[in-house]
């Protein structure tokens, strides 16, 4: 009797084991299968996108050469845009630069504007987005790095600001808006000898122009170069003999000069 017992026990044990093995197999064959439909449910949908994202291409291509364009209408709007900018109408530019856009084919030089109006008008977000766009048609473009230095500057980012302004100078080394807007950089950030370095070179572009020739002499004074400070606000003198600024700056540093001349004998 207690053998049969234990033989039902057994049995039962067994039969548990078998059904729930059979229950795992069950499920994980579920596991795969719903694997399976969303795979094939993913690469379908990524099949459509693509075969419409094809298809608005192809047709707005289609639009791109059945579109009638008005050349002396299109001269005329961006000619309305460009007065508008020249007088800091930014709505009324942007209004007009988009006319522009569905008048032409060359898109890329009206764009370059717009972002730049954008910019101007406050508009930092859409402005920093299209420059970027417009980096994917052409990245030796000097201007957009430029902006895009500015933009990154007014939203305090910094490090990318130096390296958006480096770019635009690799592109065009004789570019003196890039080199004085890198050495303000500098010059806020308290890197005094790189500000004096960068408003060096955009003096030695426009030797003759007072601001670049103001801001090397006062980053040199404020990495304590007094040497060269001296010698840049008498360079400005040479320019501008009766500017007030540099010849009381001249005399402040002759006078710096002098105290470290003279700790240096005490010492």
């Amino acid at each position: 009797m207690p053998q049969l017992y234990i033989f039902i026990i057994t049995l039962a044990a067994i039969t548990i084991i078998i059904s729930r093995r059979s229950h795992i197999f069950s499920r994980d064959k579920q596991l795969k299968f719903r694997e399976e439909v969303s795979k094939k449910v993913d690469e379908l949908q990524k099949e459509r996108q693509e075969t419409e994202h094809q298809r608005f291409k192809d047709i707005h291509l289609n639009e791109q050469k059945n579109k009638k364009y008005d050349f002396s209408q299109f001269k005329i709007t961006l000619r309305k845009a460009d007065m508008a900018m020249a007088k800091a109408q930014w709505n009324e530019a942007k209004k007009c630069l988009i006319q522009s856009l569905a008048l032409t084919r060359d898109e890329f030089p009206i764009s370059l504007k717009l972002a730049k109006v954008y910019m101007e008008s406050g508009d930092l977000k859409r402005s920093e987005a299209l420059y970027k766009r417009l980096l994917d048609v052409d990245k030796n473009q000097p201007a957009i790095y430029e902006n895009l230095a500015k933009i990154h500057s007014k939203k305090k980012r910094y490090k990318e600001a130096i390296g958006a302004y480096v770019q635009s100078i690799e592109l065009d080394s004789s570019n003196d808006r890039s080199l004085i807007g890198l050495g303000n950089l500098y010059q806020m950030l308290m890197r005094h000898s790189l500000a004096a370095e960068c408003f060096r070179r955009a003096a030695e572009l426009k030797p003759r122009e007072v601001q670049y020739l103001f801001f090397l002499a006062d980053a040199c004074k404020a990495a304590e170069d007094y040497e060269n400070a001296l010698f840049t606000y008498e360079k400005i003198l040479t320019v501008e003999p009766y500017n007030e600024k540099a010849q009381n700056s001249a005399q402040d540093v002759r006078i710096k000069i002098n105290e470290m001349e003279k700790a240096i004998v005490i010492s």
